[in-house]
């Protein structure tokens, strides 16, 4: 099995809580972190700042379209960061919990 840390950005956090429940709730997660940041980037030519929270999620390779689809259906932004990257641990435990949090 094939394990990954999701990233997204959201700046409007009853976005950011509607997407963790409704990713719990459907088994696709094992785990969401919030981080509150603060941003900078450039969108259309033009410098944006804004307070933002990243969204960290646990969870298999094989849940990402689903993942995508949920945080599509209910964030705002038009183009929004949706960051993949391989996750591995030399604790077989919690690799194991990860499987076992999310659905089969």
């Amino acid at each position: 099995m094939e394990y990954c840390m999701i990233e997204v950005a959201f700046d409007n956090k009853k976005e950011l809580d509607s997407s963790i429940e409704e990713l719990l709730k459907n088994r696709l997660v094992a785990s969401c972190q919030v981080i509150e940041s603060r941003n900078k980037w450039n969108w259309k030519g033009q410098l944006e700042e804004a307070k933002e929270y990243l969204l960290l999620m646990k969870t298999k390779k094989s849940l990402i379209k689903e993942i995508y689809q949920v945080i599509r259906n209910i964030h705002s932004y038009t183009c929004f960061e949706f960051a993949i990257f391989d996750f591995t641990s030399c604790d077989k435990e919690y690799l194991k919990w990860i499987e076992e949090e999310t659905k089969k």
